[in-house]
Protein backbone atom coordinates (compact mmCIF):
# COMPACT_ATOMS: atom_id res chain seq x y z
CA UNK A 1 0.00 0.00 0.00
CA UNK A 2 1.16 3.37 -1.18
CA UNK A 3 1.57 6.43 1.60
CA UNK A 4 -1.80 7.77 0.64
CA UNK A 5 -3.69 4.65 1.25
CA UNK A 6 -7.27 5.54 2.04
CA UNK A 7 -8.00 2.51 4.13
CA UNK A 8 -7.29 4.40 7.39
CA UNK A 9 -8.08 2.72 10.48
CA UNK A 10 -11.30 4.32 11.96
CA UNK A 11 -9.19 5.95 14.98
CA UNK A 12 -7.52 8.01 12.46
CA UNK A 13 -10.78 8.48 10.64
CA UNK A 14 -12.28 9.33 13.70
CA UNK A 15 -9.44 11.79 14.70
CA UNK A 16 -9.84 13.72 11.16
CA UNK A 17 -13.59 13.96 11.47
CA UNK A 18 -12.95 15.48 14.54
CA UNK A 19 -10.13 17.72 13.51
CA UNK A 20 -13.01 18.69 10.58
CA UNK A 21 -16.24 19.63 12.95
CA UNK A 22 -13.67 22.11 14.76
CA UNK A 23 -12.62 23.50 11.59
CA UNK A 24 -16.29 24.43 11.15
CA UNK A 25 -16.89 25.13 14.57
CA UNK A 26 -14.21 27.94 14.09
CA UNK A 27 -11.64 26.55 16.35
CA UNK A 28 -8.67 24.74 15.25
CA UNK A 29 -8.70 21.53 13.10
CA UNK A 30 -7.27 19.05 15.71
CA UNK A 31 -9.10 16.05 16.65
CA UNK A 32 -8.09 12.94 18.61
CA UNK A 33 -9.52 10.08 20.02
CA UNK A 34 -8.60 7.06 23.07
CA UNK A 35 -9.04 3.91 21.55
CA UNK A 36 -8.41 0.28 22.40
CA UNK A 37 -6.18 -1.96 21.20
CA UNK A 38 -8.90 -3.98 18.58
CA UNK A 39 -9.31 -0.43 17.15
CA UNK A 40 -12.68 0.56 19.12
CA UNK A 41 -13.16 4.73 19.54
CA UNK A 42 -14.01 4.44 23.55
CA UNK A 43 -13.35 8.55 23.39
CA UNK A 44 -13.54 11.45 21.25
CA UNK A 45 -12.82 15.30 21.15
CA UNK A 46 -11.68 18.31 19.38
CA UNK A 47 -9.75 21.63 19.78
CA UNK A 48 -12.71 23.92 20.83
CA UNK A 49 -10.42 27.09 22.01
CA UNK A 50 -12.47 29.47 20.48
CA UNK A 51 -15.57 28.47 20.97
CA UNK A 52 -17.80 30.04 23.56
CA UNK A 53 -16.99 28.58 27.32
CA UNK A 54 -19.40 26.48 29.18
CA UNK A 55 -21.00 23.07 28.85
CA UNK A 56 -19.64 19.53 29.53
CA UNK A 57 -16.40 20.02 27.02
CA UNK A 58 -13.16 22.40 27.67
CA UNK A 59 -13.98 25.54 25.63
CA UNK A 60 -13.17 29.30 25.72
CA UNK A 61 -9.64 28.45 27.40
CA UNK A 62 -6.21 27.70 26.05
CA UNK A 63 -6.00 24.57 27.80
CA UNK A 64 -9.18 23.12 25.12
CA UNK A 65 -6.99 20.92 23.33
CA UNK A 66 -8.51 18.35 21.47
CA UNK A 67 -6.22 15.84 23.74
CA UNK A 68 -7.61 17.07 26.69
CA UNK A 69 -10.79 17.31 25.80
CA UNK A 70 -10.68 12.95 25.12
CA UNK A 71 -8.47 12.89 28.79
CA UNK A 72 -11.20 14.99 30.28
CA UNK A 73 -13.72 12.03 29.42
CA UNK A 74 -11.19 9.29 31.85
CA UNK A 75 -13.02 8.44 35.21
CA UNK A 76 -10.20 9.18 37.53
CA UNK A 77 -10.03 5.72 38.86
CA UNK A 78 -9.28 4.55 35.24
CA UNK A 79 -5.58 4.86 35.18
CA UNK A 80 -5.01 1.48 35.09
CA UNK A 81 -7.30 1.06 32.18
CA UNK A 82 -5.82 3.99 30.35
CA UNK A 83 -2.19 1.45 29.93
CA UNK A 84 -3.96 -0.42 27.50
CA UNK A 85 -5.04 1.83 24.97
CA UNK A 86 -3.63 4.26 22.48
CA UNK A 87 -4.38 8.13 22.24
CA UNK A 88 -4.54 9.39 18.77
CA UNK A 89 -4.36 12.35 17.69
CA UNK A 90 -4.34 14.33 14.21
CA UNK A 91 -1.27 17.07 14.85
CA UNK A 92 2.00 16.13 17.64
CA UNK A 93 0.78 16.95 21.18
CA UNK A 94 2.13 19.85 23.01
CA UNK A 95 3.42 19.77 26.12
CA UNK A 96 0.54 20.21 28.00
CA UNK A 97 -1.33 17.40 26.18
CA UNK A 98 1.77 15.17 26.47
CA UNK A 99 2.18 15.79 30.52
CA UNK A 100 -1.69 15.17 30.56
CA UNK A 101 -1.79 12.01 28.49
CA UNK A 102 0.81 10.65 30.91
CA UNK A 103 -0.19 11.56 33.82
CA UNK A 104 -3.72 9.80 33.37
CA UNK A 105 -1.88 6.81 32.53
CA UNK A 106 -1.82 6.53 28.55
CA UNK A 107 1.44 4.59 27.60
CA UNK A 108 1.06 5.13 23.80
CA UNK A 109 0.21 8.17 21.55
CA UNK A 110 0.02 7.78 18.04
CA UNK A 111 0.34 11.29 15.96
CA UNK A 112 -0.56 11.99 12.19
CA UNK A 113 0.93 15.36 11.42
CA UNK A 114 4.59 16.22 12.60
CA UNK A 115 4.09 19.75 14.58
CA UNK A 116 7.82 21.69 14.38
CA UNK A 117 6.60 24.58 16.51
CA UNK A 118 5.49 23.09 19.62
CA UNK A 119 5.17 19.25 19.20
CA UNK A 120 6.74 17.51 22.12
CA UNK A 121 7.24 13.94 21.02
CA UNK A 122 10.22 14.23 21.66
CA UNK A 123 9.65 14.47 25.72
CA UNK A 124 9.29 10.77 26.34
CA UNK A 125 12.73 11.10 28.65
CA UNK A 126 12.81 14.52 29.26
CA UNK A 127 12.84 13.98 32.94
CA UNK A 128 14.09 10.54 35.27
CA UNK A 129 10.15 10.54 35.64
CA UNK A 130 9.07 11.00 32.62
CA UNK A 131 11.51 8.02 31.22
CA UNK A 132 10.40 5.89 34.00
CA UNK A 133 6.76 5.60 32.45
CA UNK A 134 7.82 4.20 29.40
CA UNK A 135 5.66 6.64 26.80
CA UNK A 136 5.99 4.90 23.54
CA UNK A 137 5.20 8.01 20.82
CA UNK A 138 4.81 7.20 17.27
CA UNK A 139 3.97 9.53 14.15
CA UNK A 140 3.47 10.68 11.74
CA UNK A 141 0.69 9.04 9.63
CA UNK A 142 1.02 10.40 6.55
CA UNK A 143 -2.15 10.75 4.77
CA UNK A 144 -3.14 12.38 8.16
CA UNK A 145 -0.23 14.34 8.03
CA UNK A 146 -1.35 16.00 4.68
CA UNK A 147 -5.08 16.32 5.47
CA UNK A 148 -4.12 17.70 9.07
CA UNK A 149 -1.80 20.01 7.77
CA UNK A 150 -3.53 21.23 5.12
CA UNK A 151 -6.22 22.53 7.25
CA UNK A 152 -4.30 23.92 9.86
CA UNK A 153 -2.31 26.29 7.08
CA UNK A 154 -5.56 27.32 5.72
CA UNK A 155 -7.04 27.73 8.98
CA UNK A 156 -3.16 29.55 11.00
CA UNK A 157 -2.94 31.84 7.97
CA UNK A 158 -6.49 33.07 8.30
CA UNK A 159 -6.11 34.25 11.50
CA UNK A 160 -3.45 36.00 10.64
CA UNK A 161 -1.63 36.07 14.35
CA UNK A 162 1.61 37.54 14.72
CA UNK A 163 3.25 34.18 14.78
CA UNK A 164 1.32 32.72 12.10
CA UNK A 165 4.06 32.78 9.61
CA UNK A 166 6.19 31.13 12.07
CA UNK A 167 3.73 28.31 12.98
CA UNK A 168 3.06 27.49 9.17
CA UNK A 169 6.90 27.59 8.47
CA UNK A 170 7.32 24.64 10.68
CA UNK A 171 5.14 22.73 9.18
CA UNK A 172 6.22 23.31 5.62
CA UNK A 173 9.43 21.57 7.09
CA UNK A 174 7.18 18.00 7.91
CA UNK A 175 5.15 18.38 4.55
CA UNK A 176 6.08 21.45 1.53
CA UNK A 177 3.50 19.88 -1.15
CA UNK A 178 0.48 19.69 2.12
CA UNK A 179 1.36 23.47 3.28
CA UNK A 180 1.18 24.66 -0.28
CA UNK A 181 -1.78 22.98 -1.22
CA UNK A 182 -2.91 24.41 2.46
CA UNK A 183 -1.86 28.09 0.88
CA UNK A 184 -4.02 27.59 -2.55
CA UNK A 185 -7.31 26.42 -0.82
CA UNK A 186 -6.87 29.70 1.44
CA UNK A 187 -6.51 31.96 -1.54
CA UNK A 188 -9.52 30.28 -3.30
CA UNK A 189 -11.66 29.98 -0.32
CA UNK A 190 -11.85 26.43 -0.89
CA UNK A 191 -12.09 24.90 2.67
CA UNK A 192 -15.00 27.71 3.61
CA UNK A 193 -16.90 26.57 1.12
CA UNK A 194 -17.09 22.72 1.89
CA UNK A 195 -17.31 23.76 5.57
CA UNK A 196 -20.45 25.99 4.96
CA UNK A 197 -21.72 22.96 2.60
CA UNK A 198 -21.38 20.34 5.47
CA UNK A 199 -18.81 18.31 3.08
CA UNK A 200 -17.31 14.97 4.76
CA UNK A 201 -14.27 14.62 5.81
CA UNK A 202 -13.84 11.78 3.35
CA UNK A 203 -14.19 13.45 0.92
CA UNK A 204 -11.54 15.95 1.63
CA UNK A 205 -9.14 13.55 2.24
CA UNK A 206 -9.79 11.89 -1.28
CA UNK A 207 -9.27 15.75 -3.41
CA UNK A 208 -6.20 16.31 -0.84
CA UNK A 209 -4.43 12.92 -2.26
CA UNK A 210 -5.67 13.71 -5.45
CA UNK A 211 -3.76 17.06 -6.06
CA UNK A 212 -0.82 15.84 -3.91
CA UNK A 213 -0.42 12.88 -6.30
CA UNK A 214 -0.27 8.99 -5.18
CA UNK A 215 3.15 8.64 -3.58
CA UNK A 216 4.98 5.89 -3.00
Amino acid sequence: MGRWDMDLPWPWLACLEEAWAAYRAGSLPIGAVYADRDGTVLLRGRNRIEEPFGGPALSGSRTAHAEMNVLRQAPTDSFSEMKAGVLYTSLEPCPMCFGAALMCGVREIRYGARDGWAGAANLTAASPYVASRGMRVVGPEPLVEAVSLVLLTESTLRRASPRSADVVAAFAQANAEAVSLGRAWLRTGRLLEEARRGTPIADICRDVRRELGPGD
